[in-house]
């Protein structure tokens, strides 16, 4: 396989140089690239990834597609959400589609140092920034929906009522938490061992700016998730989609009454 040499500089000046060779002028979305997203530096040195610029952008619009597909299945429509937060939304992977797509509605949250910047000067979301706990955490407002792509796949597995929680209240009466999870049935095929309630954490992961310890790695079964769901939030409908994103992360859509 022949790799395209990385040159990030090169990148980001044709971008905004407006070139007509630009990923911006066919994508029709700012493809800027901060150089301190960690999802991008993963890219670049995947030994799959070919083209890695424009494999990161392309992975953000296929989170879209998936985002709509999955929210489709339990009756409700991202394009008619009139407010989104889009949590732990990192350098901007995914949201430079999404303001495309849904412009004025995107509010963003991350708690990377320039990360949120980013995403507001650079990208015209909204944003706040998160915190590395959840009663840390201040949320200004309610949101149609909240999205939380790849977080509970970090969260060690104890912190996830609290988050959850937080994340619920943030939801507008009749709109839906969406929070991604490793799949079940992936996990098992690559040996993880869960323990008896059903999670197994592994104190690192692809961000080495977060602590292992707060920010991991977390497989669970179906069963803990929908159990940890329900303790946290009873009594409400719970959505769950398999192989909702990527190749191994399910969907739990959890709805609010009005």
């Amino acid at each position: 396989m022949t790799r395209i040499p990385v040159d990030l500089d090169a990148h980001n000046a044709r971008e905004r140089s407006g070139s007509p060779d630009s990923y911006g002028a066919w994508m029709k979305v700012n493809c800027v690239i901060d150089p301190r997203d960690d999802i991008f530096k993963f890219f670049a040195s995947h030994p799959l990834a070919a083209n890695p610029v424009r494999e990161y952008l392309s992975d953000g619009w296929r989170s879209l597609s998936e985002l709509i597909v999955a929210l489709e299945s339990a009756d409700r429509s991202l394009l008619k959400c009139r407010s989104v937060l889009e949590f732990a939304s990192g350098f901007g992977r995914f949201t430079r589609h999404l303001v495309r797509a849904m412009p004025g509605r995107i509010t963003c949250s991350d708690v990377q140092p320039g990360s949120v910047d980013f995403t507001r000067e650079e990208l015209g979301a909204s944003g706040f920034y998160s915190a590395t706990s959840a009663e840390a955490l201040r949320i200004p407002g309610q949101y149609d929906l909240v999205f939380v792509l790849s977080l509970f796949t970090h969260l060690p597995p104890d912190a996830w009522k609290p988050w959850l929680r937080k994340l619920f209240a943030a939801v507008a009466p009749g709109g839906a938490l969406l929070v991604s999870v490793h799949n079940e049935a992936r996990a098992r095929e690559l040996g993880v061992k869960f323990d008896s309630r059903g999670g197994h954490f592994i104190p690192s992961s692809e961000s080495p700016q977060l602590g292992g310890e707060t920010y991991g790695t977390t497989f669970t079964t179906r069963g803990f998730v929908e159990s940890e769901v329900n303790a946290a939030l009873p009594g409400n409908r719970i959505d769950y989609r398999e192989i909702a994103f990527w190749d191994g992360q399910d969907a739990v859509i959890v709805g609010k009454p009005l």
